[in-house]
C-alpha cells in the first residue's frame, strides 16, 4: 500500500489577469466545482450529485460520484465522494477508500484580492502499489502533474464563469 501525498498552490490573480477575482467569487466557483467538476478539472469526465444535506453545525455536505478519465491513475471507474464545505475557504472531499482531497483559498500577506491563492492537497491511497517500485514513481509523478493541472484549470474556469456572468 502506497499513499502519495502532494499539494499545489497557485496565485489566483496574477499580474495583468482580469477580472481580478474576489474571495467570494472563488468560493462560489469551488461550490460550483463540487456539482460540476467536469467544468473545472479536465481529467474528470462525469460528475453526479446524489445527496445534499447540512451538518449539525450548518456546513453544506454534498455526496457525489465522479469519474476520472481512463488515462489517469484511478480512472475509468465511478468514485463516490462526500464533500464538506467550510465557507469561505475550504472544501474537503472524502472518498470511500480513504483518499482525501482538500481545496483551500487563502490570503497572502497583504490580504488584498490580488493576493489570493488556491491550494489543492491530495492524499491518494493505492493498495495495489508497492513502495519504491517503478510503477509507484510513475503514479506519484502523474499525481503531481494532475495537482498542478487541477489548480490552474480551476482558476481559469472560475475566471471564465465570472466573465460569462455565471458567477457574480
Amino acid at each position: 500500500m502506497v499513499t502519495p501525498n502532494n499539494a499545489y498552490t497557485a496565485p489566483i490573480n496574477r499580474p495583468g489577469e482580469t477580472p481580478v477575482l474576489t474571495l467570494n467569487q472563488v468560493w462560489q466557483g469551488l461550490r460550483r466545482k463540487v456539482r460540476h467538476a467536469e467544468e473545472f478539472v479536465p481529467v474528470i469526465v462525469n460528475c453526479k450529485v446524489v445527496a445534499e444535506e447540512r451538518s449539525s453545525t450548518g456546513e453544506e455536505i454534498v455526496t457525489r460520484t465522479v469519474e476520472f478519465s481512463k488515462d489517469v491513475p484511478r480512472g475509468g471507474v465511478p468514485v463516490k465522494e462526500v464533500c464538506h464545505h467550510y465557507a469561505p475557504c475550504r472544501v474537503d472531499f472524502q472518498q470511500e477508500d480513504g483518499s482525501r482531497i482538500s481545496n483551500f483559498v487563502s490570503a497572502g500577506p497583504t490580504g488584498a484580492a490580488e493576493d489570493l491563492y488556491l491550494t489543492y492537497v491530495f492524499e491518494w491511497r493505492h493498495p495495489d502499489l508497492e513502495a519504491g517500485s517503478e510503477k509507484t514513481a510513475e503514479v506519484e509523478e502523474e499525481h503531481r502533474k494532475m495537482a498542478k493541472m487541477a489548480v490552474e484549470s480551476s482558476i481559469k474556469s472560475i475566471r471564465r464563469l465570472v466573465q460569462e456572468g455565471t458567477i457574480a
